[in-house]
């Protein structure tokens, strides 16, 4: 029998201690927010303890709060597991945690923070950032916390400032590394096996001015470093780059030259190198190119502001040997009744289970409105249709992947294609199943900032503001 004690103190994170003869689990539940209606307890009646082994409840129990001791039987023989804490008052689910997995041992003694916050509620961090910035990088650690690298610094010319929010003390530290060279909205890649990767952005000039940027950084998390890779042979800023395969990275877009073509970063085994190389790619425009990622089958999606910039790029580490990708586009039909709401300036996209995308937001560069509905690419026919889910529209918004069903979150970007109207509000729904949840407000306007989504589930809005200040997103709906 593991027996649950908690302990509650004004303004400290409520610690759950879980403990018996041959085995202890320590849950801190922290709230890294201090303002008057963050109190993720306040108007509970009960607490609900779910423990869920491969995504499946295995033991739940509920608990009037406040109350006595609570107590749960056999957790250390269940393995891996994850654990589960919904604050509940009038039957509604008023609070939400999450702990990332952890393996129960016979013996083990495991400390473990969960981020336990009011629900669907945009909270400001008690903590500041460290610097001022705005279109960063951002990787979650295997750790889980986050890392901030780069942006526009508070006097608008790039940083290359890194810092690091821990989610278990709610806290901001200087990284104790910097960038080779300072960067704003570099587009980032991670592969399978481990290595991730900021590409290009805009980097500062000497005079206070900015150009585009040829630079390829890879972050090695191990070795807590940055190194500079082959660059680009193109500048670029505003582009696109998309994960073709665990050895194979693609960028397209965001460059001047005077023809299209596609920058290839893949690993040498003969080197043990990542090497960059150019590649032209025929009946494509990639300098409209607004945006692109990688379907469920391997091939790519392009977006863009043209038929000749929007479609598929259908070389895949499947078809390596067989296909070649210079000739591997297949454009938008120009007279598809659905590509009017496909070109746009920036679009967001992610793949769906079935092969086909789902699409959303953007601005139309003929006239200046928004696309107000999202779509969906069919893979199949390459025709764009519209989506079930309806987000509130923006453009050059973050999307982020909440979990493996289907369900993300959208958020940052702006309302115009000129920039100037930031959105301040946070989208949850389901691609999959076109469930739309709560539309979040945050406490601010953000323009540019980034979403990071923590092991527990909780969404960190960082930056974007003319503070260093941070938001902490509990997003929740059964």
């Amino acid at each position: 029998m593991l027996f649950f004690a908690l302990f509650a103190a004004c303004k400290e994170p409520v610690t759950t201690v879980v403990e018996a003869e041959d085995a202890a689990l320590t849950l801190a539940l922290v709230n890294p927010t201090s303002c008057s209606s963050c109190d993720a307890f306040a108007g509970l009646d009960q607490l609900r303890i779910d423990v869920l082994r491969r995504g499946v409840v295995v033991v739940s129990e509920s608990f009037p709060w406040p109350g006595e001791a609570m107590s749960l039987p056999g957790l250390d023989g269940l393995g891996v597991v994850a654990i589960e804490v919904r604050g509940i008052g009038d039957g509604a689910v008023l609070s939400f945690g999450r702990s990332p997995e952890v393996a129960l041992a016979p013996g083990a003694t495991l400390d473990v923070a969960v981020a336990f916050l009011p629900v669907n509620r945009a909270l400001p961090l008690t903590e500041s950032m460290v610097e001022v910035r705005a279109r960063h990088a951002s990787f979650t650690l295997r750790d889980g916390r986050v890392l901030l690298a780069g942006g526009l610094s508070r006097t608008g010319p790039p940083t290359a400032g890194v810092e690091v929010f821990d989610p278990a003390l709610g806290t901001f530290a200087d990284a104790g590394l910097v960038l080779p060279a300072a960067v704003a909205a570099p587009t980032t890649a991670e592969v399978a096996r481990g290595e991730r990767f900021l590409i290009g952005g805009t980097a500062g000039r000497g005079d206070g001015g900015e150009v585009a940027s040829a630079e390829v950084v890879l972050f090695d998390e191990e070795a807590w470093s940055f190194a500079t890779q082959d660059p680009m042979e193109a500048t670029r800023s505003g582009h696109c780059t998309s994960v073709v395969s665990d050895t194979q990275i693609i960028t397209f877009g965001g460059h001047d030259l005077a023809l299209p073509r596609g920058d290839f970063l893949r690993w040498d085994d003969s080197v043990e190198a990542w090497k960059m190389a150019s590649i032209m790619v025929e009946d494509f425009d990639d300098r409209v190119v607004a945006g692109c990622g990688p379907l469920a089958d391997g091939r790519t999606l392009v977006l863009g502001t043209s038929a000749a910039s929007t479609g598929i790029w259908s070389y895949t580490e499947a078809t390596v040997g067989t296909v070649d990708p210079t000739l591997a586009f297949l454009p938008t039909p120009p007279d598809d009744p659905g590509a009017a709401a496909a070109f746009v300036a920036g679009p967001s996209m992610i793949a769906l289970a079935d092969g086909d995308a789902w699409i959303g937001g953007g601005v139309d560069p003929r006239t200046g409105q928004s696309a107000d509905t999202a779509r969906e690419l069919r893979a199949a026919t390459i025709r764009f249709d519209p989506a079930d889910a309806q987000p509130s529209p923006r453009a050059w918004g973050v999307l982020r992947r909440l979990d493996d069903a289907g369900r993300v979150v959208w958020g940052c970007g702006w309302r115009d294609l000129d920039r100037s109207l930031p959105a301040a509000s946070l989208q949850v729904f389901d691609v999959e199943t076109g469930s739309v949840g709560e539309l979040i407000q945050l406490a601010e306007a953000r323009a540019g900032c980034e979403l990071s989504v923590l092991p527990g589930g909780a969404v960190l809005v960082t930056g974007g503001a003319e503070a260093p200040t941070a938001e902490i997103v509990m997003p929740y709906w059964e």
